[in-house]
């Protein structure tokens, strides 16, 4: 056993941070308990700690996963939205953890650019989920399996669709298993004269919304609430919703039925995930490894779910933008434990965090803090007043770009393309169904949002402030597309 502990970094993709079962806001059943059955990840809490607070810096995949290798925001990396350019990093999280010493290994999703590239990983079992291109390891092993028969989408849903059902092959076929599978291989294989940093990255819950049978049915029949619809959400997206909604469209109204039947499924695949992580941690305390283990659980972005008749991600809303972030310390780690932080973090955070872990040096290109700073004092008063996300408008729909800046209680929008405000009380309205940017009595809350947004504005070379005020633009990057489109994937 190494005198350094080893990480395991358990990552989910389109993954919500209300949907796991420990979140203070965790949607609920008619008797007041968690809805969404994850107790394995909520587990992780009771030796370490929750943070309610936690935020992507740009709410789609590419973008997000840049600022979590890197621990830059996402201006200073050069994706304030969706880029595709070759991913070529001074610095990234598994490089300097290679490099102090870690075995580095991913099995899943990290969605580097080109896919081959590795940013530091000795290995990777790849799961991407893109659209064209060469086949991935799991894609190959499952055309193994059938002879060519069937595929991952062979049931008929698209990788973006709304649309449900459950997985169409034996349940350890799904994606989610494959990916716990190669961890576990992993694992019986590694170098044992060092520690390991596994990232076990999987593709869901991102679309297709498919659980294999038993996880549909532990929730189909279940009482589900239903999505949030702002007082302000019919002005801003009222006349973009389609009177026949395309399986992917990124904003429908449609019928309670396919809303319920879209979110069992998708509460389906959290906790077939949840179940899976059991088989890892099960593994790892068999290898008397478990208390010489960090572990953190998060996923790059959320999901919309239908609220405010909105799916997939890139918007700043709660659905799309808050995560789940979860640490577990090892035994000897000297932390409080059982911990529910509220103050706002991010994807960027991490890479210092876990350096700090390792007892490795953090490259000064690296912009995030150290988390278990907040572990150790959750009230100090020199962590960060407000932290500020985006993605730059052109995903899905020209008007859709979004500025976003959140404090333990405030979250303030700002759409760059049309100036709409929008200011909501988290702490009041977790689904953010009513704007406050018109209520005399939140006016101070409005401005000090604002202003902390024209601070992290005023130097960007997009435009976004000029004398002291946020002015409109459509400007981007020159290689932003759709997150979703064929040509780049997902």
């Amino acid at each position: 056993m190494s005198d350094r502990p080893n990480i395991l970094f358990v990552m989910t993709d389109q993954h919500r941070g209300d949907c796991v079962g420990a979140d203070p806001e965790s949607p609920t059943d008619p008797d007041g308990h968690p809805l969404i059955h994850t107790p394995n990840i909520d587990n992780f809490v009771s030796d370490g700690a929750l943070f309610s607070r936690a935020y992507t810096p740009s709410p789609s995949c590419i973008p997000a996963r840049r600022s979590l290798l890197t621990g830059q925001t996402p201006s200073t990396n050069g994706a304030p939205g969706w880029v595709t350019t070759p991913w070529d990093f001074e610095h990234t999280l598994p490089e300097a953890l290679r490099d102090a010493g870690y075995q580095t290994k991913l099995t899943g999703k990290i969605h580097s650019i080109p896919p081959g590239n590795h940013v530091g990983f000795e290995s990777m079992d790849q799961h991407e989920a893109l659209y064209g291109g060469p086949a991935d390891d799991y894609e190959q092993w499952l055309e193994r399996e059938s002879g060519g028969e069937f595929d991952e989408t062979s049931h008929g849903l698209g990788r973006n669709s709304w649309d449900p059902r459950p997985w169409h092959l034996e349940e350890y076929q799904h994606p989610t298993n494959w990916t716990t599978r190669k961890a576990l291989e992993f694992l019986d294989e590694r170098d044992e004269t060092r520690p390991f940093f596994l990232n076990l990255s999987y593709v869901r819950p991102h679309t297709p919304f498919d659980p294999p049978q038993a996880y549909w049915d532990m929730y189909v029949d279940r009482d589900i609430p239903t999505p949030y619809v702002g007082d302000w959400t019919d002005e801003t997206y009222g006349d973009k919703i389609p009177e026949y909604p395309a399986a992917d469209a990124w904003v429908a109204d449609l019928s309670p039925t396919i809303a319920h039947r879209t979110r069992a499924a998708y509460y389906g695949l959290v906790t077939h995930i949840d179940h899976q992580i059991k088989r890892v941690i099960d593994r790892l305390r068999v290898m008397g490894e478990l208390e010489n283990t960090f572990v953190v659980f998060l996923s790059d972005h959320g999901e919309m779910l239908g609220d405010h008749y909105l799916w997939r991600k890139t918007y700043g809303y709660e659905g799309s933008a808050r995560v789940p972030l979860i640490l577990q310390f090892p035994g000897a780690m000297e932390l409080p434990r059982q911990q529910i932080v509220d103050q706002p973090v991010g994807l960027e955070d991490v890479m210092p965090t876990l350096l700090s872990v390792a007892d490795a040096p953090v490259p000064d290109t690296v912009e995030g803090r150290n988390l278990l700073d907040l572990v150790r004092d959750p009230d100090r008063d020199d962590w960060r007043d407000w932290y500020h996300g985006e993605h730059a408008a052109g995903s899905y729909d020209p008007e859709n770009g979004t500025q976003y800046v959140i404090a333990e209680r405030i979250k303030y929008v700002w759409n760059p393309v049309t100036g709409e405000e929008l200011l909501f009380d988290l702490e009041r309205d977790p689904g953010e169904e009513n704007d406050l940017s018109d209520d005399p009595d939140h006016a101070d809350d409005l401005e000090r949002a604002r202003n902390a947004l024209i601070d992290r504005l005023e130097d960007r070379p997009e435009g976004f402030v000029e004398d002291g005020s946020l002015v409109t633009t459509d400007t981007g990057p020159e290689s932003l597309g759709d997150p979703d489109d064929a040509s780049s994937g997902n």
